[in-house]
């Protein structure tokens, strides 16, 4: 029989009120306490950075093919080429790329019979369609495209309808400056839908219409475009799928964009979220390893008496080390299981009924979003079950220094 084990199983479950026993509740809390933020904290870090760049990828896509430019964070950029429908299909056919969608850029300003606002407008075609109206529309309906010509309908956001006062189905005036015409060039709209992404760049801004209306005003052929959106299956290969689009089809002047380059201080921002969730992790296992050693010095010196006795019976240091180690390691499992309770359990809570909610225009989200991922958790407990075990070997050096003599006298 594993004498240390057995010692140390009936320490841990000591249920006397005693000191100890006090301070091994508050150990397996505290501990519990660690994990539990442990997992909450890196889940909302991932779960704000998932849906963050899932909202960017859905209104903008994971690869852009533009003309070169000097300042690939430039969106509106106004050069513009021909639809190759050659190269388009040889995209599509690269192992990973989802679909490839062609669109338009021009600014615009809308008009109603009180205000007035300035837009970026995204022109999009019948074929290809835009996610922001599959997934953000809120009002109305998407865009009715016209075979003979182009559609008036336009999409706007909840942002630039609240501005402009106006709701689905209301007309509004678009007025195009050129540099080439000197009066502006006006065009009646419908306002067909109404989107949120949330994004306030982006809601801002941003307002879908038909490309036809934007080739129409400035007078381009039908297949003129800004540039290619390239959405993958995975975003995990989207560096690999951009290599390997330029290598092999892309050919000057035309060059391929990460998104996460065009919106390269979101993207950072995001990034530096992980120093945050780092630096969580950090503070709860510190404070994990200070409860758990606090436990084991209290164990020891109040179990002095016992240590002699083991002592004078032949039991060597390093066994009766073994006794406050296992017990720890007993404790730190016990609350590293409460812990995972109740971290996964508040997660889930929070994935299921959106309870904590927060200010979209700030956040981009109105709830707190939570990402569960059971590989992040494992690691997060093996981690700090890890880190505590090895640190729990220095405080019980103090086996050592009892004397058994001194410790029989012990009282």
């Amino acid at each position: 029989m594993n004498t240390s084990l057995y010692i140390s199983r009936r320490l841990a479950l000591n249920e006397k009120k005693t000191f100890s026993g006090f301070i091994i509740r508050i150990a397996i809390m505290a501990v519990a306490l660690s994990i539990a933020i442990m997992i909450i904290g890196s889940s909302i870090t991932r779960g704000y950075q998932e849906v963050i760049q899932l909202k960017f990828y859905d209104c903008w896509g994971h690869i852009h093919v533009t003309n070169f430019l000097a300042d690939p964070s430039n969106i509106n950029n106004g050069e513009t080429f021909e639809y190759d429908s050659s190269l388009v299909r040889n995209m599509q056919h690269v192992s990973g790329v989802k679909s490839v969608s062609a669109y338009t850029m021009q600014s615009a300003i809308i008009k109603t019979s009180t205000e007035i606002e300035g837009v970026l407008l995204k022109g999009v075609t019948k074929n290809n369609g835009d996610n922001t109206d599959k997934k953000y529309l809120i009002e109305g309906s998407s865009i009715v495209y016209n075979d003979s010509n182009y559609s008036s309908d336009l999409l706007i956001s909840k942002n630039t309808a609240t501005k402009l006062k106006l709701k689905t189905g209301s007309n509004a005036i678009l007025y195009f400056m050129s540099n080439s015409a000197n009066q502006p060039k006006a065009r009646k709209i419908r306002i067909a839908g109404i989107y949120q992404t949330g994004l306030e760049e982006y809601d801002n801004n941003i307002a879908i219409c038909d490309a036809s209306l934007i080739n129409h005003i400035n007078q381009k052929s039908a297949g003129s475009i800004h540039g290619y959106e390239i959405y993958v299956t995975d975003k995990n290969d989207r560096s690999f799928i951009e290599k390997t689009l330029f290598d092999t089809y892309v050919k000057p002047p035309l060059q391929t964009y990460l998104i996460d380059k065009r919106f390269e201080n979101i993207f950072s921002w995001l990034n530096m979220m992980k120093m945050n969730e780092r630096i969580i992790l950090l503070i709860m296992l510190i404070i994990a390893i200070i409860n758990m050693v606090t436990a084991l010095l209290i164990l020891v010196l109040e179990r002095t008496q016992m240590v002699g006795i083991l002592k004078s019976l032949g039991m060597p240091n390093f066994n009766i080390q073994k006794v406050f180690i296992y017990s720890s390691m007993y404790i730190l499992c016990m609350g590293m299981m409460a812990g995972t309770l109740l971290g996964t359990g508040l997660c889930l809570l929070q994935q299921k009924f959106g309870f904590l909610h927060l200010d979209e225009q700030i956040y981009y989200v109105k709830t707190v979003p939570v990402l569960l991922n059971a590989m992040n958790i494992l690691t997060i407990n093996c981690i700090a079950f890890f880190i505590c075990s090895i640190l729990l070997i220095i405080p019980s050096m103090i086996v050592k220094t009892i004397s058994p003599t001194n410790a029989l006298k012990f009282n």
